[in-house]
């Protein structure tokens, strides 16, 4: 099973929406903020408001039948709010993209919602979702979940400009994991502090001791860190496997 990472996701959405250009091939009318049928290629259809032959203000656009857009445009760019979605075979797997949330100059920009489903076999082997800030079509800010059929079956990130925790585990008892040291694995990045801590034993002495200091050093902290490990479970609720 191919376990989708942050960075994986983003690039493939990425690559999705650039390759979508919207440059009318015809139109209906050039009246401004008119709601007009509008042809962009051969597969990709336009309806709602134009302005000089192209998508202005509120309108749809679908390519196919597996990909929309519903939101605002300005010059023929999505532009504002609006809600993507997007399902593709990939390597014999479904996969469901959406996105709701701000865009600027056709990417997605300021604060915004993705979630990211993978089927196989008619089984949801992968679930993720986004939440925060994102600027060029990548997650700035926010929360990163991803449930998959995995051991562990949980990836967790949290970025704060040069703030960032990552953890692997459960979404379970995720405050007493780190109170008794029985995370699976956790790594914390802020400025210069750079800490990382797993239940695995070391192989060395040094290394078992340094793996200790960073634990006490994560506990020390963890008040700080708890209303983060509370949104980390909550979004977990939403990304069932079934």
């Amino acid at each position: 099973m191919k376990k989708w990472t942050a960075l994986s996701l983003s690039v493939t959405l990425c690559a999705s929406l650039a390759a979508v250009s919207i440059v009318p091939a015809s139109s209906t009318a050039h009246a401004a903020a008119a709601k007009e049928s509008v042809k962009i290629s051969e597969n990709a259809q336009y309806f709602g408001e134009v302005k000089n032959g192209v998508p202005n203000g509120r309108g749809t656009i679908h390519w196919g039948d597996s990909k929309q857009f519903s939101g605002n445009f300005v010059n023929g760019k999505r532009e504002g709010n609006g809600k993507y979605i997007n399902e593709y075979v990939e390597e014999g797997q479904i996969h469901k993209v959406v996105y709701n949330g701000a865009w600027k100059q056709d990417k997605m920009e300021g604060k915004g919602t993705l979630t990211h489903k993978t089927i196989q076999d008619g089984e949801v082997v992968g679930n993720e979702i986004q939440i925060g800030t994102f600027k060029n079509g990548v997650l700035q800010n926010g929360y990163d979940v991803i449930h998959a059929l995995a051991d562990p079956d949980y990836s967790f990130t949290y970025k704060n400009g040069s703030e960032t925790l990552e953890m692997l585990g459960s979404n379970q008892g995720i405050k007493t994991s780190l109170k008794t040291g029985q995370i699976f694995s956790i790594k914390y990045r802020n400025g210069s502090i750079n800490k990382y801590y797993t239940l695995f034993p070391a192989d060395t002495r040094a290394e078992q001791r340094k793996l200790d200091a960073d634990l006490k050093y994560l506990q020390s902290i963890q008040k700080k860190l708890i209303p983060i490990f509370d949104e980390f479970e909550k979004l977990s609720k939403q990304l069932p496997l079934k």
